[in-house]
């Protein structure tokens, strides 16, 4: 702060430099132009002011864009503790279920719609058989759980029945195991076991482990139609 200036001090040392008396009208307005003078320095110029409001705006900005920052890393899933991106942040890149065998084809009287995927006791899929006689025959659904190769190469897949319509309603119910087994080959070779009358096994990967390896002669049919094998 600018100590407060006595006009009276400075008009007289003013004074002593020249003459020894101003008329009063020029003693006045010497006076109040000191005055004037003292309070435009106190305000401050328009520089000073205008740059205070632009460092004003300029803080205010800053702020909001810290703000901003520290919001979006305190979002759930978005950073660490490390302040890296968190696993949940990244994109998967893990593989989903690897495909098994797909496939449309006819085999042991009936034509097949065949999807499935996964591997051991986790697959997923269905397995739809339909009478060559047509609808009035009927057919059955399986839904696929389980799957198993052998040293000889056959593919078991298998599950239970979730639906069987006509005279499969009796000869295939609800429930019921299914095992489809496969031979690669040109043409591919197909057996379809029904396990039935019960008891059945308590499980998809034990029915389909007390079917043996060695299949009979002929049980294996060449299929007519196309199977597609994922591994």
């Amino acid at each position: 702060m600018t100590p407060r200036r006595d006009p009276d001090r400075l008009i007289h040392a003013f004074l002593m430099e020249g003459q020894t008396e101003l008329p009063d009208p020029v003693y006045d307005a010497v006076r109040d132009r000191i005055e004037q003078t003292r309070q435009r320095a106190f305000i401050g110029s328009w520089r000073t002011s205008n740059m205070n409001n632009f460092l004003k705006v300029g803080l205010a900005v800053l702020a909001v864009v810290a703000i901003a920052v520290v919001a979006y890393n305190l979002l759930p899933g978005v950073r660490d503790q490390t302040g890296q991106p968190s696993p949940s942040a990244l994109p998967s890149t893990s593989p989903g279920p690897a495909a098994l065998v797909v496939g449309s084809f006819g085999s042991h009287g009936g034509n097949i719609q065949l999807d499935a995927t996964g591997d051991g006791s986790n697959v997923t899929g269905s397995m739809i058989y339909a009478d060559n006689g047509g609808a009035e025959l009927g057919g059955f659904t399986v839904d696929l759980k389980c799957t198993r190769a052998t040293e000889g190469g056959l593919i078991f897949i298998g599950g239970p029945i979730s639906d069987a319509t006509k005279g499969y309603v009796t000869n295939a119910p609800v429930g019921t195991n299914v095992a489809l087994i496969l031979q690669r080959g040109s043409p591919v070779l197909a057996e379809i076991l029904v396990q039935y009358p019960d008891p059945h096994e308590p499980d998809c990967m034990t029915f389909l482990e007390s079917i043996a390896d060695d299949r009979p002669p002929g049980a294996l049919e060449p299929i007519v139609g196309a199977v597609e094998f994922g591994r």
